[in-house]
């Protein structure tokens, strides 16, 4: 598209040329009677600022209302979860009770101690969680307090200090399941 001017045109002026060129450079030039252009007319400016304002005024409200209704389904899913823990908030928030976790911190802090629980439970090696040792991955099978038993995928194992292994972030609960089963058979 080309670059628009405005141009004042006398009241007497029934015709304007127009002189340009098309794409392969050739002269092109038109006429046009006066009665087929739209006249120009200047904006209301207090219309359209108006109407900026409205605008902007109802994306905020729209924006607040939804970082609100976030904000309540946030800490809705934060209660929920300390109800969950149950014997696990001393770990989590150093006390004994929901009550008393209410009244020492505010919802931001309770959230943001959830996420700090929640990563360290996810760093925490369990039976069922690959892990590469030596570059090559296995599966835990057995977590003492000395050591973690794993098994490789030819069968081999080793027990090694959690420190020498990495866990991936695959977990493969139905081993878990299969061994609890295997000690509940033994057991009985």
């Amino acid at each position: 598209m080309g670059k628009k001017y405005i141009v004042n045109l006398m009241d007497e002026t029934q015709i304007i040329v127009e002189v340009g060129a098309n794409s392969t450079g050739a002269a092109l030039i038109a006429s046009n009677p006066i009665s087929a252009l739209t006249p120009y007319t200047e904006p209301d400016l207090e219309q359209v600022r108006k109407e900026a304002y409205d605008e902007g005024y109802d994306d905020a409200k729209g924006g607040y209302e939804n970082g609100f209704e976030n904000g309540m389904i946030v800490a809705w899913e934060a209660a929920k979860k300390l109800w969950d823990l149950k014997g696990e908030m001393i770990k989590a928030f150093r006390k004994y009770s929901v009550f008393d976790i209410l009244n020492c911190y505010t919802a931001s802090e309770v959230i943001e101690k959830l996420k700090a629980y929640e990563q360290e439970q996810d760093a925490e090696i369990k039976v069922g969680d690959e892990v590469i040792n030596r570059d090559k991955k296995a599966v835990v099978t057995e977590i003492t307090d000395r050591f973690v038993r794993i098994m490789y995928s030819d069968g081999g194992g080793y027990a090694l200090f959690s420190e020498d292994m990495t866990k991936t972030g695959r977990h493969f609960p139905e081993i878990a399941a299969v061994l609890e089963k295997m000690r509940g058979e033994q057991d009985g």
